[in-house]
């Protein structure tokens, strides 16, 4: 006889729904399956290239998601080999077409009927030992809300009920269902294990049952001698004393047992896959740790950015569907919603995904099912090469702070910088000559005059041309000096303006702040001296030399006479001495 099997798996996380499509449309390798038949696997329902999160996604819409909520279920539906290969059931990967075409249509009827539109991705597998369907389902009510419970409740019945409901839709087939309460479980890598066990218990009811040994739930590195021990257990439970003395039945075991050794074989085979798995693990943590946390929380979560957020911002926000409030700094983040925080996005999935430390590998295994170790290293790469430019620019700026780019001399143009500061400015020639020769000014390529402040700090840039523009070179420059022989020490602002004092008052020194320099920066030049405050006479200049007298309360204030500043002053002074002399030459 041939029996309906029927199973499913809640699908809670968006990693566990990117590992299902990978699963079923061969994204990543599998053990159990044939590469020379992959091509003979065929999809139903959805396309295979588009991402499952994302049809589950648009499913649901915008809908509130609890963090417990199940967002999909994986269906498997299948039957004995009897049914598919009744001439041989040992003969793993063969199946007569007609039976198999009739299956398929029967089973897509009843999932049409049951679940419609509700299944988002569907696939017959032709390229393992028995055909079968995977189906992707989103639990959406009558309502449009996602309520799994809707369908499958919260009890054994709800499943026994289903499993009833599918033999009922392929029972014309001559598909059975088997015996209902049976004691054997689905284990993985044994896709139809189950069906054979109900299959011997419901035939054969005459024979005592006995406890087969529990296959191990969870995949887990096992030596060659724990295998063998565990095939001879399962040989020793099922081989009584009674079964031996009935001949047809062992006959029946023998078919049985060669499907249970090829199992072995695939655990074996697949324990290999897991060893060599682990030897990368190390590898892949590395990898996934570069995905860059936006990407982890938009991809895995389907995370939107808050209106207030940009990607340029350093720190961004995100609200999850369920409610929840992500905030991202770097590889740092913090859940607002509850008030835990944390850093890089192994820990993230952890956290949104519920899981204890001992899983850390579900949460790689979340992350590299979404991204792909691959699709990680490139997503690093990316993250890498983003964030180059701007590593680039910070450290050109630390280079900028450290050693100015001050204009270099240009000789050939002095000439006209120095016309531009006799004729224009009215400074004494001498004294331009002398503030020349000693480095306080010169002229660059484009006959600006350049006064470099002390100690190559940087440098004010004086525009000789229509346009008398003004520019500071350098970040925390120091003040341009010209040194004298008394104790005195005059504080202008512009370079301009200290040239001009210096011509008033040569034994004096004169300093140029460029504007509002901090008082640190002064101390050395103004600490046991008489001071002297020239600053404009504006309201600006005026505030500047206050914030000076509040540490030198006996420093003295030099407004100019005429104009706003002391070279302005200078130049009507001698303009007013030019025209008396004409005067007193007339007269």
């Amino acid at each position: 006889m041939a029996y309906a099997i029927m199973r499913i798996q809640k699908l809670k996380t968006w990693g566990d729904i990117a590992g299902s499509d990978a699963h079923n449309f061969r994204q990543r390798e599998t053990p159990n399956a044939d590469a020379e038949r992959l091509q003979d696997n065929i999809c139903l329902v959805g396309a295979p290239e588009k991402d499952a999160r994302e049809s589950v996604k648009e499913a649901i819409g915008d809908q509130k998601i609890r963090k417990n909520a199940v967002l999909a279920v994986e269906m498997f539906m299948s039957a004995s080999p009897e049914y598919f290969r009744p001439d041989n059931p040992a003969q793993a990967g063969n199946y007569d077409p007609e039976k198999l075409w009739a299956w398929k249509e029967a089973s897509e009827k009843w999932m049409q009927e049951k679940y419609g539109d509700r299944i988002i991705k569907s696939v017959l597998h032709l390229d393992e030992t028995t055909p079968h369907i995977h189906a992707v389902m989103v639990p959406l009510d009558d309502k449009g809300k996602l309520n799994c419970r809707a369908f499958f409740g919260g009890t054994r019945h709800t499943m026994t009920e289903l499993q009833t409901d599918y033999a009922k839709a392929v029972e014309s087939l001559g598909i059975e269902r088997g015996l209902q309460g049976s004691r054997a479980t689905h284990q993985e890598v044994k896709d139809f294990y189950s069906a054979v066990t109900k299959g011997n218990q419901e035939q054969i009811p005459r024979v005592q049952v006995v406890d087969i040994p529990d296959f191990p739930g969870k995949i887990e590195r096992m030596s060659d001698d724990s295998m063998r021990q565990f095939a001879q257990k399962v040989a020793a439970a099922a081989l009584t004393e009674q079964q031996k003395a009935d001949a047809p039945i062992i006959k029946k075991f023998s078919g049985e047992n060669f499907l249970m050794k090829r199992d072995i074989e695939d655990l074996r085979k697949t324990n290999a896959h897991l060893s060599r798995e682990r030897e990368q693990l190390k590898q892949d943590i590395q990898s996934v740790k570069g995905i860059p946390l936006p990407e982890i929380l938009m991809k895995c979560y389907g995370a939107q950015e808050e209106k207030d957020s940009k990607p340029s911002y350093q720190t961004r926000k995100f609200a999850l569907p369920d409610g929840s409030k992500i905030a991202t700094t770097g590889s740092l983040w913090i859940d607002n919603t509850e008030g835990k925080g944390g850093k890089g996005g192994i820990d993230l999935v952890m956290h949104l995904s519920g899981y204890k430390q001992s899983q850390l590998n579900q949460a790689v295994k979340e992350l590299t099912d979404s991204f792909g170790v691959d699709g990680a290293r490139r997503e690093l790469t990316a993250r890498l090469r983003e964030a180059a430019p701007r590593q680039a620019a910070q450290f050109a700026e630390q280079v900028h702070k450290e050693a100015p780019q001050i204009p270099e001399q240009c000789p050939q143009t002095w000439n006209r910088a120095r016309n531009y500061l006799v004729e224009q400015r009215k400074l004494p020639a001498h004294l331009v000559d002398a503030a020349h020769n000693h480095g306080l000014v010169y002229s660059d390529r484009r006959s600006n005059c350049v006064f470099p402040c002390d100690k190559g700090s940087g440098a004010f840039v004086r525009g000789t041309g229509e346009q008398h523009f003004k520019r500071t070179v350098g970040q925390g420059h120091l003040p341009y000096v010209i040194t004298g022989q008394d104790k005195n020490v005059i504080v202008a602002e512009s370079a301009i303006d200290a040239l001009t004092l210096k011509a008033m008052h040569p034994k004096s020194s004169v300093i140029a702040t460029g504007g509002n320099m901090p008082l640190d920066r002064l101390k050395s030049y103004l600490d046991g001296k008489a001071v002297y405050l020239a600053h404009d006479n504006d309201k600006g200049g005026s505030a500047q030399a206050a914030k000076i007298q509040e540490a030198y309360p006996h420093a003295q204030r030099l407004a100019p006479p005429h104009g706003k500043d002391w070279n302005e002053s200078w130049q009507k002074e001698k303009a007013q001495s030019c025209a008396k002399e004409e005067k007193d030459v007339e007269l």
